[in-house]
């Protein structure tokens, strides 16, 4: 991460923290992570590791690649599966859903 990047990541946090109307001290007990480190990560001088990209993430409620990018991911658009959905009886969502967990390859079904 060059250290345009990090300061541009560490003003979004900035900005985030302010919403949310929080000191840096505030914002570091609730991360878990040391105030003094938080303001370098802010400032742009210090980098994250992943473990302390997850702490801020959690706690500012932004994502990572919002924090590290400036971007977010494009929500899809799901109004012609939710019409197919709409039509289904409650047996066909279940195949449907086990269907859809197959595909995915969801451990969890």
């Amino acid at each position: 991460m060059t250290k345009q990047e990090r300061i541009a990541a560490g003003q979004r946090l900035r900005q985030q923290r302010n919403r949310l109307r929080l000191t840096r001290e505030q914002f570091a007990e609730l991360a878990d992570i040391g105030a003094g480190y938080y303001g370098q990560i802010e400032a742009g001088t210090s980098q994250m590791s992943i473990d302390t990209l997850i702490k801020v993430s959690r706690t500012s409620r932004l994502s990572m690649e919002y924090i590290l990018f400036g971007t977010e991911r494009a929500e899809p658009d799901l109004t012609s599966l939710q019409a197919l959905l709409a039509a289904c009886s409650p047996r066909e969502l279940r195949l449907a859903e086990k269907v859809l967990q197959l595909f995915l390859l969801r451990s969890d079904v």
